[in-house]
């Protein structure tokens, strides 16, 4: 089984790759959570890790995956820049 690789992470997102596939995670208190999150409002999480990362996320091409995390990435600091 390949590693799972963190490419680019910023604040709590991080965008990871393993075997040609891409993700989106968010990582909080020791828990990973796939992104975008499932459609029924459920936030299942795993414990941070490869095995962790590879539970959660929704795997995605790669150009699909870095547009996910441009938007995140926006929106986070669009909300920190406002909370000042």
């Amino acid at each position: 089984m390949d590693p799972v690789s963190i490419l680019e992470e910023n604040g709590s997102f991080r965008l990871v790759a393993c075997e040609g596939r891409y993700a989106v995670v968010e990582a909080r208190a020791g828990q990973v959570f796939g992104l975008p999150h499932d459609p029924d409002g459920g936030r299942s999480g795993a414990a941070e890790g490869a095995d962790g990362i590879r539970s959660v996320a929704h795997w995605m091409d790669e150009a699909q995956a870095r547009a996910l995390m441009r938007d995140l990435s926006q929106r986070g600091d669009d909300l920190a820049r406002r909370m000042l």
